[in-house]
């Protein structure tokens, strides 16, 4: 038996899972907004670069949005409770990778033209709300934080 390939791909994997360490990663805990009541969500925040991956789990979203849904993040300074005027941060919208947005639970993603380290020193929140065909309604919105 030829153990060469096996000892390249553990190699591989381990310089791979080497790259972020669970430090570098940021877990939000989302809130549902009254518009959008009894649904779960949650966000992980991590590095890419001079950016920051945003991968969303949602648990729910109304029923009256267009299928596929489309969620759109947006990075605010301050809190949940009182949003700056304006996104600190637009992201790339989050699209759907699960079909159909019916799914107990779907994954988005978005990138934000920011540092993690950037995020998490500062006072900011994530916003993730329906897109401009569904009435960009608020769904969820969650501090950033690093601890």
């Amino acid at each position: 038996m030829n153990r060469t390939p096996w000892l390249a791909l553990v190699v591989a994997v381990g310089a791979i899972s080497g790259c972020a360490s669970k430090t570098e990663i940021v877990d939000v805990p989302l809130d549902a907004t009254p518009q959008n009541a009894e649904h779960i969500a949650r966000a992980t925040l991590s590095p890419v670069g001079n950016q920051t991956a945003i991968q969303l789990t949602v648990g729910g979203v109304p029923h009256d949005l267009a299928v596929p849904s489309r969620l759109v993040t947006a990075i605010y300074a301050g809190s949940c409770d009182h949003l700056g005027a304006q996104p600190a941060y637009q992201t790339r919208q989050a699209n759907s990778v699960d079909y159909p947005s019916m799914a107990p639970r779907t994954r988005f993603w978005a990138q934000a033209p920011v540092t993690l380290g950037e995020l998490s020193k500062g006072d900011y929140a994530l916003l993730v709300s329906t897109s401009p065909a569904d009435g960009s309604r608020p769904l969820f919105c969650g501090k950033i934080s690093a601890g």
